[in-house]
């Protein structure tokens, strides 16, 4: 995916973020912010160790079962919002300096239940038409592919190499983009400010666009993780780029978003 894409989206959100109130606008910042972001989150890490190491362990569990179980991939879209939420609260609380219980946690993640399954719901949707588009361009079986790689996969191979694997990257790339984009920074916002979950999305979509530079960084990163799959097994990718993710989601947020709240 080219800068210029990035740009445009840049650019037409930035045309439309009246449509935000100002708080969910997102501020613009320097992509070096990521590593105070990984900073952060190690701070969380070794705070609340176990309960990281819980959320790998969930993370590895369902990498394991979408490999050798491929119907049960798209139950991580789903998953995911509840995961990230749960991360969310417990550096929320470290910030203020009361480590979160499971009872806060669980508590927090009740009460939002439904506005981060929204999250997973519109997640998935995005993708969907994705598939959609990919069987558009490409001219291959919806049901076959769906079946083979799940409603999410990323490491989506269609026609293999040559003009049609490249047809598909170009295609796909933007799409997974947005979906993961638009659900990055949703359930910080839903659970923590209790922001309604489109909304969220839409809010998270913008800081992601305006900060298109950053948000790079990270899509080529998956990007990457994805290609040299053939060569290094993914879920050895995602064990590692993993953590990574999930400890530079809160400081984003809270770089952000957290200083426009009162």
């Amino acid at each position: 995916m080219s800068s210029h894409y990035l740009t445009d989206v840049s650019n037409v959100l930035h045309r439309r973020s009246t449509l935000l109130p100002a708080h969910l606008q997102g501020v613009q910042l320097d992509a070096m912010f990521i590593m105070d972001w990984l900073e952060l989150g190690w701070r969380a890490v070794r705070r609340q160790p176990l309960l990281w190491l819980a959320a790998m362990l969930v993370c590895a569990t369902f990498a394991t079962a979408c490999k050798f179980v491929p119907v049960v991939r798209p139950l991580i879209v789903l998953v995911a919002p509840f995961v990230v939420g749960a991360l969310m609260v417990a550096q929320e609380h470290v910030r203020i300096g009361r480590p979160a219980s499971a009872r806060d946690i669980c508590a927090a993640l009740g009460r939002h239940h439904y506005a981060l399954l929204s999250i997973g719901l519109a997640s998935a949707a995005i993708v969907v038409v994705g598939y959609v588009l990919l069987v558009a361009a490409l001219n291959v079986s919806s049901v076959e592919s769906m079946l083979t790689n799940g409603a999410h996969h990323l490491s989506i191979t269609y026609g293999g190499n040559g003009v049609r694997g490249i047809v598909a990257m170009l295609v796909a790339v933007p799409i997974f983009t947005i979906a993961l984009a638009s659900a990055w920074f949703a359930p910080a916002l839903v659970i923590l400010r209790n922001v309604a979950p489109l909304e969220a999305m839409a809010a998270s979509l913008h800081g992601a666009a305006r900060n298109w530079k950053t948000t790079l960084i990270y899509v080529v990163a998956v990007a990457d993780a994805v290609l040299l799959a053939h060569r290094i097994p993914l879920i050895a990718s995602a064990l590692v780029l993993t953590p990574l993710l999930l400890m530079s989601i809160y400081g984003g947020y809270r770089d952000l978003f957290s200083s426009r709240f009162v």
